[in-house]
C-alpha cells in the first residue's frame, strides 16, 4: 500500500475518483473533484487529495483535505486550519486503510496548520475511533439532523403544525422562491451574509469569491444550488447549498431578514427552497449540517428541528498540530470576535 497526495488533479485522476466515489456508500459532493476544483480557485482555500493504492496499482482509499486561512494579512498563519469534510472513503469499510491515510494527512500539515479537523458525515464504530485516537485525535460529540424527503406532501406532513402555517402565510404574502440566476443576485445574497455573520453569527465567512465561484463552477454543473427568497422584487432570504446528486442537498449557509420582514419568514422559505429542490430533482435527503452540542442550548437547533427529520451524533475530530501556536491563535481569534471583525 503507498499514498498519493495531490494538489493539482489531471483529467485522468479526476475521472478514477469519480469511478470510486459512484461505487462507495458514504459518497458525498464534499469529497469529490468537483469540490477539489472549486477549492483550487480560491485564494485561501488549498486542497489536498489523499490517495491511497494497493500494490496493483488500485485505488482502494481516498480522503479530500483543505486548508482555509483568513484574509487577515498578520493572522493568516494563526488562521490556518485543515478539514476534511465527511471523509475518509475507504473500500469495503477496511479499517486496515485508515492509517496510512492518517499517518500521510498528519505528516502533510503537521506545518500547514494548526489543527485538522473531521466532519463526519457517517457513525464511526469504536474501533475507527481508537485508530483516530492513536494518531492523535480526540473525538468530540456534534449533533446533526438529516431529513427523508419524499414528495412536497411528504415534507409537509412531517412539519411542525406551527412551521406549516410559517410556510403557508409567506407563500400566500407574496414570497417567491427562485434560483439565483447571475452574480449579481449572489452578491445580494452575502451581502445578507455578510451581515448576518458580523451581528450574529460572528464566526469567519468566506468571501465574495467563495459564492460566486460556487454559483459558477458548482451550479452550473448541478453539484449545488443557491435559492433565494424574494419578496416585492427583493432577495430577502437564501441558502447555498452543495448536491450529492440523487443523495443529498446539504445547507451551507443560510440568511433571511425575519427581524425586517416577520411576516414573510424569510429563513423558513429559504429552508423550504431546498427541500423543494430536493423533492423535486430526485435527491434523498437534506442535511441541514449541524445542530450544536448535545445538551446545550441553541436556537438554531429549535428552529431545524420543526422542519422534522432525525437527529444524528456523527461527532467531529479534532488534532492540534502546533499547540503553542494554537492556542495564541484561539486567544487572537477570540479578540476579534468581541470587536466583531472576525
Amino acid at each position: 500500500m503507498y499514498v498519493t497526495t495531490l494538489e493539482t488533479l489531471t483529467d485522468g485522476q479526476e475521472a478514477e475518483i469519480w469511478a470510486f466515489l459512484e461505487n462507495h456508500p458514504h459518497n458525498t459532493v464534499f469529497q469529490s473533484p468537483a469540490f477539489f476544483r472549486f477549492y483550487a480557485t480560491l485564494r485561501h482555500f488549498k486542497p489536498v487529495y489523499f490517495l491511497l493504492y494497493n500494490p496493483h496499482k488500485k485505488l482502494e482509499a481516498l480522503m479530500l483535505a483543505v486548508i482555509i486561512t483568513e484574509n487577515i494579512p498578520v493572522f493568516r498563519r494563526l488562521s490556518a486550519r485543515c478539514v476534511v469534510y465527511g471523509g475518509p472513503l475507504l473500500s469495503n469499510e477496511n479499517l486496515g486503510l485508515l492509517e496510512p491515510l492518517l499517518t500521510a494527512l498528519n505528516n502533510n500539515m503537521a506545518n500547514s496548520s494548526l489543527f485538522t479537523q473531521f466532519r463526519n458525515f457517517r457513525q464511526w464504530d469504536q474501533t475507527a475511533i481508537q485508530l483516530f485516537e492513536k494518531h492523535g485525535y480526540s473525538y468530540r460529540d456534534r449533533l446533526n439532523l438529516l431529513l427523508d424527503t419524499g414528495s412536497k406532501q411528504q415534507l409537509l406532513s412531517r412539519m411542525s403544525a406551527s412551521r406549516r402555517r410559517q410556510l403557508q402565510k409567506a407563500l400566500a404574502s407574496g414570497v417567491e422562491i427562485h434560483p439565483a440566476k447571475n452574480t449579481g443576485e449572489v452578491r445580494s445574497l452575502y451581502s445578507l451574509l455578510k451581515t448576518l455573520y458580523q451581528k450574529k453569527v460572528r464566526k469567519p465567512l468566506p468571501g465574495l469569491d467563495y459564492f460566486t465561484c460556487f454559483f459558477d463552477q458548482m451550479v452550473s454543473k448541478g453539484h449545488g444550488a443557491i435559492l433565494l427568497v424574494w419578496f416585492n422584487n427583493q432577495i430577502i432570504g437564501g441558502i447555498v447549498a452543495p448536491v450529492t446528486k440523487g443523495k443529498t442537498i446539504a445547507e451551507l449557509y443560510i440568511a433571511g431578514l425575519d427581524k425586517e420582514y416577520p411576516k414573510q419568514y424569510p429563513s423558513v422559505a429559504a429552508t423550504w427552497a431546498a427541500l423543494a429542490y430536493a423533492a423535486d430533482n430526485g435527491i434523498a435527503a437534506f442535511d441541514f449540517m449541524g445542530l450544536g452540542l448535545p445538551d446545550v442550548p441553541y436556537g438554531v437547533r429549535d428552529f431545524k428541528l420543526r422542519f422534522g427529520g432525525q437527529p444524528v451524533n456523527y461527532g467531529r475530530f479534532g488534532r492540534r498540530n502546533a499547540k503553542w501556536l494554537y492556542l495564541v491563535a484561539e486567544t487572537g481569534y477570540n479578540v476579534l470576535r468581541m470587536i466583531q471583525k472576525v
